[in-house]
């Protein structure tokens, strides 16, 4: 990984991920009919998907429950030396450049000269990273993780997308520092350090929660979203899409993550609410997007993300929650130093309009060089409108899914997985998820998701959800209190298409285990265009 290229040309699913233990599994299998012993290990995580169950051997389906088990269980140190010696290999091996690969297609050349401004790829780089945050910034990590410009988080998420740092090696060193921290009655200390390695956590459990239920790729996680009468507009897509949007928070993150290929994780949640929430358009739209633009691009990370903001999820934002982008920025960016930066229209606005240069005065727009509609666009969609449309938009959901509970003569409800066979929403059983073995005895042998004669236990996913948690103060408004809930279940789900289907043709995969990846979907609502497809973004 010695050129920017390397990060912008090939997007994988991490090791981890069902599609590609199916891969692996399968590569395996011929293998081993070649006559070639073959073992696996875990190189990607810090805990097996499959080694991490209840007392009664189901699935987590809440982040806090399954990391408090992650962290009850022994973690073996690593070696952070080099071997002391190394047996050459025989024969010789060719070499080539990184140019002579031909990596690089033309039409890309000038956005890489871009990203690389900001991105120094390769393992050392990587390494550097790691001991610079770990070094000068983990301290203070509790105090400036919401600070949206300079080192308030580790930007370690591109290497350990791309395997150049090893989660194992970050967690090792993060750990090193809360034992010293606590032995020294570091308060900061330990907060800060218990809250990165919860980061690390959330990274986990997005492989975990994909692993065990693995038609999170293609629908929500609670399936009465599928019901939600979704606005498929692509203008409003692109609008958001181009930072367009009106609201200078949500547009100074989307041109922030077009020019470097990241955002801040608060910025993230930000913008995908605006997208869902404001906008209405589907997660997956949004999702496809973040894959197609970010450079730690994680399909796992992307769809809990997504899921989590989207209401899909038993621990997540609540759908009815409607966070205000101008409430967000003055919380967030007082300053407006951020949206300065990436809205160079706005950089002569004062710090009092600037989050919302709508109510600004005519002359205060004219001194700051501000015209409305013109260099800068008027709000897409007033707040208030937006909070009536979300709220219709909702009662229409649930209208839906208690007809279609009506409709059917069962009580629980169920989703059909990818390879078409019906499974309770309720946790899978560890012994059932991990039935399909690998092609070897070895117990270091990655194993393959399957869906295939789990068990259906009492459910603990309810079709509702539980009041989700709420951060104080960070939105006004929360229109659950206007929404009659209603009664209702379904037993039948709508083939949907591949999450993955932006790259598709680079990473194809299908098995002839139960878990497959769909090439199409007969669904009469496509997906947008992506970056790759459209050059206007």
């Amino acid at each position: 990984m010695g050129c920017h290229q390397c990060w912008t040309q090939y997007k994988s699913p991490s090791i981890q991920d069902p599609i590609s233990l199916v891969r692996d599994h399968n590569i395996k299998e011929k293998l081993v009919e070649l006559g070639i012993s073959v073992q696996s290990y875990n190189a990607d995580l810090l805990y097996e998907p499959w080694d991490v169950y209840d007392e009664n051997g189901n699935a987590f389906t809440t982040f806090k429950e399954y990391w408090d088990k992650c962290l009850l269980l022994q973690k073996e140190l690593i070696s952070t030396l080099p071997p002391w010696k190394l047996q050459q290999a025989a024969g010789m091996v060719g070499c080539c450049s990184i140019e002579e690969l031909g990596l690089e297609n033309e039409s890309e050349k000038s956005s890489n000269a871009l990203l690389a401004r900001a991105w120094s790829p390769g393992w050392s780089n990587g390494d550097k990273a790691l001991v610079e945050f770990v070094e000068n910034h983990l301290l203070e990590y509790a105090i400036n993780r919401q600070h949206l410009g300079g080192s308030s988080t580790s930007l370690l998420s591109p290497y350990l997308h791309y395997g150049e740092v090893s989660v194992c090696k970050v967690f090792q060193k993060v750990r090193m520092k809360q034992i010293l921290w606590a032995r020294e009655g570091n308060a900061l200390g330990e907060q800060s350090t218990n809250l990165f390695l919860r980061a690390i956590g959330l990274r986990e459990y997005s492989r975990y929660i994909c692993f065990n239920f693995p038609f999170t790729y293609e629908r929500s996680l609670l399936s009465s979203l599928k019901f939600f009468p979704w606005h498929d507009s692509q203008d409003n897509f692109k609008a958001w899409r181009q930072g367009r949007t009106g609201y200078p928070l949500v547009d100074a993150g989307m041109r922030e993550l077009w020019a470097t290929g990241w955002i801040h994780n608060r910025i993230r949640v930000i913008v995908s609410c605006f997208a869902v929430k404001v906008l209405l358009l589907p997660w997956k739209w949004g999702m496809k997007y973040f894959w197609d633009t970010l450079l730690d691009a994680d399909l796992e990370s992307d769809i809990l993300g997504w899921q989590y903001i989207s209401g899909s999820l038993p621990d997540g934002h609540e759908l009815e929650r409607l966070d205000d982008p101008q409430i967000q920025g003055s919380k967030f960016d007082p300053d407006g130093e951020y949206i300065r930066h990436w809205l160079p229209e706005l950089a002569r606005m004062p710090t009092e309009w600037i989050h919302h240069p709508w109510d600004a005065p005519q002359t205060v727009l004219h001194a700051s060089g501000v015209e409305l509609g013109l260099n800068y666009p008027t709000p897409i969609v007033e707040l208030d409108l937006a909070a009536n449309r979300l709220t219709e938009a909702i009662i229409k959901m649930r209208e839906i899914e208690a007809a279609a509970g009506a409709n059917s003569n069962g009580t629980n409800e169920v989703v059909m997985d990818n390879a078409d066979r019906v499974q309770s929403v309720g946790t899978t059983n560890a012994a059932a998820a991990a039935k399909t073995t690998c092609a070897t005895n070895s117990s270091n042998d990655q194993k393959v998701p399957t869906i295939q004669n789990s068990k259906v236990n009492n459910n603990p996913l309810s079709r509702k959800r539980s009041k989700a948690m709420e951060e104080k103060g960070e939105f006004q408004y929360n229109i659950r209190n206007n929404i009659q809930s209603e009664a209702g279940t379904s037993k039948s789900d709508e083939d949907l298409c591949s999450t993955a289907e932006s790259s598709s043709s680079k990473k194809p995969s299908t098995s002839r285990t139960s878990f497959s990846v769909p090439q199409f979907c007969s669904s009469s609502k496509e997906l947008p265009q992506s970056s790759e497809e459209n050059t206007d973004r």
